[in-house]
């Protein structure tokens, strides 16, 4: 099976539990029927040649149990503008843990010089995501507008592991303005702070595994283009820094996300970056503790206006 999948994920900072902060989404979505599901503990093994031929054709594989079966899925490469997510996805159901590429349709190939035959004897375990998932339909007029799901879990490889704390939301039959809109209600309260997150589980994995290569800054220039162009190019910029300043805080990143906003004012005349350009230039100017500029840096990420203001920015930047 092949779906295009378009989703925003989110970060989960909070000490409440699983059902604790499933509640409070719940009531945050109450303006929609919910259709609830029983929760699944799931195990994930990720596979990948020595060689990570997956890896570098920008592939993820993985084999699922969830107690009622086996299911094998592939994904390629992401489309991500700024935390939000575009790619395409193949599953197929197996009959135990056993990978077996071949099972994918020709297309999933397409594009690599990669043989699903061959692949299948090389295929080796790299790291392993076993979560519980609480999952909700968001229904609207009728129609499945999108998919909740909380996970919380962990990613082990070898001997390292790292939390999973996150909710997905991904697109079903409503659009990316109504995907929007549910978000703004998710963002909507003090118990549980979030912030866009958009690093996958396979991601997180390589990491963790030391099989992938950390982001880095990129020296910020000046650009030349049409002004939707242009936008839409400094805010998937000033996302990706973002991003990496989460999993390493340097002030290359700062920099480059302060001269974007920067950009972005000018482009845009929106008084929300004249609300976090100070912020930004107050994180330059403290005492060099990365520790301390972490913490403040992510106390303004996760702050509902700051929240509020990124996700309007998706909607007229990407729905116009």
């Amino acid at each position: 099976m092949n779906n295009e999948e378009i989703e925003l994920k989110f970060f989960v900072n909070s000490d409440l539990s699983a059902d604790a902060v499933v509640a409070l989404m719940d009531q945050n979505l109450s303006g929609y029927e919910l259709q609830k599901f029983p929760r699944k503990s799931l195990c994930n093994v990720y596979y990948d040649t020595r060689s990570q031929a997956l890896r570098r054709n920008h592939m993820g594989m993985r084999v699922r149990s969830d107690g009622d079966g086996f299911e094998q899925t592939i994904k390629t490469s992401s489309n991500t503008g700024g935390g939000l997510h575009s790619r395409r996805e193949f599953n197929v159901s197996l009959d135990s843990q056993e990978p077996d590429p071949a099972r994918f349709p020709p297309e999933a190939w397409e594009g690599t010089d990669l043989d699903p035959s061959a692949l299948g004897t090389e295929l080796r375990e790299v790291f392993t995501t076993n979560f519980t998932r609480i999952r909700r339909n968001v229904v609207s007029g009728g129609r499945v507008l999108a998919e909740f799901c909380f996970d919380s879990g962990k990613i082990t490889a070898g001997q390292s592991c790292e939390f999973i704390s996150e909710i997905e939301l991904e697109l079903a039959d409503g659009t990316l303005p109504e995907l929007l809109e549910i978000a703004r209600h998710l963002i909507d309260n003090e118990a549980v702070s979030l912030h866009l997150d958009s690093r996958s589980k396979a991601q997180r994995g390589y990491a963790l595994a030391r099989l992938s290569v950390p982001p880095a800054a990129r020296s910020f220039t000046l650009l030349e283009g049409p002004r939707d162009v242009l936008i839409r190019t400094y805010f998937d910029m000033f996302l990706e820094h973002e991003q990496i300043l989460l999993s390493r805080f340097d002030l290359k990143s700062l920099s480059v996300m302060t001269l974007s906003a920067y950009q972005l004012q000018k482009l845009t005349n929106d008084d929300g970056y004249n609300m976090i350009i100070p912020r930004l230039l107050e994180l330059e100017r403290m005492v060099a503790d990365s520790e301390g500029r972490l913490k403040k840096f992510i106390r303004m990420i996760n702050s509902r206006v700051y929240m509020r203001f990124i996700l309007d920015s998706f909607e007229k930047i990407y729905c116009a």
